[in-house]
């Protein structure tokens, strides 16, 4: 195995897999030079692994591995990050991708989805993108769902998170624009494009395995501002800047929007009031039989982004076997034979190591 990235997804992914004795790792790819060169394990607070982080790519190129766990910030350099993607197909080694863009590759750009295809067929190799929404709870649960719908006029697959203990700046403020005046368009996610960047490959998986026919997508994305001056985990929010926002993509159909994919997310409980709330992710029918389903997480007072991070390292990882043995090209989440977590029952959960 090779782990790609160690932020707060790719460490939980290091920890998933040190505490599980049929994975080794043999490689691991850092952005920053700071980590490289230190163990793996005690880089994501863990056991040491014998395995050095490195910055070199030419190196985890030519390490010998059955898998790489790609979880690059890849929405930022996405030309850079798709010709790593392509460089480990063609190296021989399967590649499990967590970026929204990754999820359905020809859906977001023939071209992007032709390399990548002709990567995985050069190197004999199995390409798999997912994550949890999307990548997950935008996917695969409304589709589980549908087995049960007579006629649906809107679906609606919705994540409500509070933002204001993730800590990391560059993703809350360079890239969603928190704290950033409401017409700087320096942050990527002011730009319409960069927000279908997330939405456009998950809203077109779901719409055509739904059978949906002649439709369009439209991205979008609101704001609120902040009241006054506060801190979070991330950094400072000034008045008058950007501290709440709902954004996302509606599919319409016939000039009606019937599938919405949305994330409402906030920097303070008392932002965007108007909006819906909550700790975790919801899909709601309206239709015939009409229903709703939520999905809470941290229900014990854990930090709900860190916990979401670490639902999505664990789809990677229990990913991993399927993808293996998978024929050759791009599986993407409706390609792919089921997998289950199961040995979640069995494996204990090692002490953390302080890493300071």
């Amino acid at each position: 195995m090779i782990q790609w990235a160690t932020g707060n997804t790719g460490s939980h992914a290091v920890r998933a897999i040190a505490n599980r004795p049929a994975y080794q790792l043999t490689g691991a790819f850092v952005y920053s030079k700071e980590k490289a060169g230190r163990d793996i394990g005690e880089v994501c607070g863990t056991r040491p692994l014998g395995v050095l982080a490195t910055t070199d790519r030419s190196e985890i190129m030519a390490a010998e591995a059955d898998c790489v766990l790609y979880m690059a910030f890849a929405e930022r350099g996405f030309p850079e990050a798709a010709g790593d993607v392509c460089q480990l197909l063609e190296s021989g080694k399967n590649v499990i991708a967590t970026s929204t863009p990754f999820l359905h590759p020809k859906a977001m750009d023939e071209q992007l989805g032709a390399a990548i295809e002709g990567a995985c067929q050069a190197g004999g190799v199995t390409f798999h993108g997912l994550g949890i929404a999307p990548g997950y709870m935008s996917e695969m649960l409304p589709l589980s769902l549908s087995r049960l719908w007579g006629r649906v006029d809107k679906l609606v697959a919705r994540e409500t998170l509070m933002y204001n203990e993730y800590p990391s700046h560059e993703m809350m403020f360079d890239f969603l624009g928190f704290g950033y005046e409401p017409d700087d368009p320096t942050p990527l996610f002011t730009d319409l494009e960069v927000v279908g960047t997330a939405y456009k490959p998950s809203s077109v998986l779901l719409a055509d395995t739904l059978g949906l026919k002649d439709y369009e997508l439209v991205h979008f994305r609101d704001i609120e501002l902040a009241p006054e001056d506060f801190d979070v985990a991330s950094g400072h929010i000034r008045k008058g800047t950007v501290a709440a926002m709902r954004f996302g993509t509606r599919v319409l159909h016939e000039g009606r929007a019937v599938i919405v994919q949305e994330h409402c997310t906030r920097m303070r409980e008392d932002l965007g009031s108007s909006w819906p709330r909550g700790d975790g992710w919801s899909i709601v029918v309206e239709g015939e039989p009409s229903m709703s389903v939520s999905v809470n997480i941290g229900i014990h007072g854990e930090d709900h982004t860190d916990q979401a991070c670490l639902a999505t390292a664990m789809h990677a990882v229990h990913a991993i076997p399927q993808v293996v043995n998978a024929a050759p090209g791009i599986h993407t989440l409706v390609d792919l034979a089921p997998f289950y977590g199961g040995d979640a029952f069995t494996v204990a959960q090692p002490a953390a190591v302080d890493t300071k």
